[in-house]
């Protein structure tokens, strides 16, 4: 936090804001362009962080969150396909280093005590609040995101105490969560590896004003929704 709270000022709270819409927040998420918007003291909802961080896994392709994939009727074959339309939103070198940023969360952060034995390359990040009230974490590899949160029915209860942890942070349960689903999600498929990074450095990404529609595949997005939550 002491490095990114400054860095947010550097870019600009404004930036903070349109990247994260343009990654997948909606603007029905209230996200004020303050310095503490780099804490992550928005509200989304867990599908709009999985969404976001399939962006990152589809190397800056942006495709809106869809609940229904597939309508089979009987023996009248499929009566309804889904058709997810990507954006390109980032560019490839932009997201090759962010995500080699979040594969060190992984690799040796922290989170990665919960997502040990996942056995493929990964990236992600975790997050508590105050009080350790609500734990997350999303990650994501080369072909699927998924977003796990732990949080009670009350904003203020702790999550201290659950399955006998003095701490339950990002890292643990919701690490571990997000590594048994992804491991069976996953089974069977190739280990696939990340685009090494660019190492852009320099001047501050140029904002797309109008982002170009582009058919592509990308990441599928599964948020693990915890019973109770927003």
């Amino acid at each position: 936090n002491t490095v990114y709270v400054p860095l947010g000022i550097k870019v600009g709270p404004d930036n903070v804001v349109d990247v994260a819409r343009r990654a997948g927040i909606p603007t029905s998420v209230a996200m004020m362009p303050t310095p503490s918007v780099v804490l992550g003291v928005a509200s989304p909802h867990v599908i709009d962080v999985a969404a976001a961080y399939a962006t990152f896994a589809s190397q800056g392709i942006y495709a809106k969150p869809f609940l229904v994939s597939q309508v089979q009727g009987a023996n009248k074959g499929v009566l309804y396909q889904s058709k997810p339309q990507g954006q390109e939103v980032f560019s490839k070198d932009v997201m090759a280093d962010l995500t080699y940023a979040l594969s060190e969360v992984v690799r040796s952060g922290t989170a990665t005590y919960g997502t040990a034995g996942l056995g493929r390359p990964a990236a992600g990040k975790t997050g508590t609040s105050e009080q350790n009230a609500s734990a997350w974490f999303s990650g994501y590899t080369p072909q699927l995101a998924a977003s796990v949160a732990f949080f009670r029915d009350s904003a203020s209860e702790t999550l201290n105490g659950i399955g006998g942890l003095t701490s339950v942070t990002g890292g643990t349960f919701p690490a571990k969560v997000w590594t048994a689903f992804m491991k069976g999600a996953l089974k069977g498929e190739p280990k696939l590896k990340f685009p090494a990074p660019v190492h852009i450095g320099g001047e501050v990404e140029t904002v797309m004003s109008s982002p170009t529609p582009v058919s592509v595949p990308v990441a599928p997005t599964d948020p693990a929704i915890p019973s109770g939550g927003n």
